[in-house]
């Protein structure tokens, strides 16, 4: 953790199978005093609904101590999905981490 900025590199795919580990490694970055966490997904292939729900509960979580929560990298088509669903109006999609973490 530098200056409470935590980066969590997601890899292969985020789904019922994976999304509990990423909610409690979430969590925990939060819980010890993570105040901008960035899901870098550059190198995720593919998410569902678990996945799109872990995020959600990052975010609140993150909200409840004055934290922040951000994507970073998502492939075009995994993007296109993330924005269908609404949500990058409340958790923000940044091309890179290096933007994600300065915005």
């Amino acid at each position: 953790m530098r200056g409470g900025r935590v980066v969590l590199a997601v890899t292969g795919a985020v789904d019922w199978a994976t999304a509990g580990a990423l909610r409690a490694t979430a969590l925990e970055e939060i819980a010890a005093g993570a105040r901008k966490l960035v899901l870098d997904f550059s190198l995720l292939s593919f998410w569902d609904s678990s996945g799109m729900g872990a995020v959600a509960s990052a975010y609140r979580s993150a909200s409840q101590v004055g934290a922040s929560v951000a994507l970073a990298g998502l492939s075009p088509t995994l993007e296109k999905t993330y924005r269908l669903t609404g949500m990058d109006k409340v958790v923000p999609l940044h091309h890179d981490v290096r933007t994600a973490l300065t915005a």
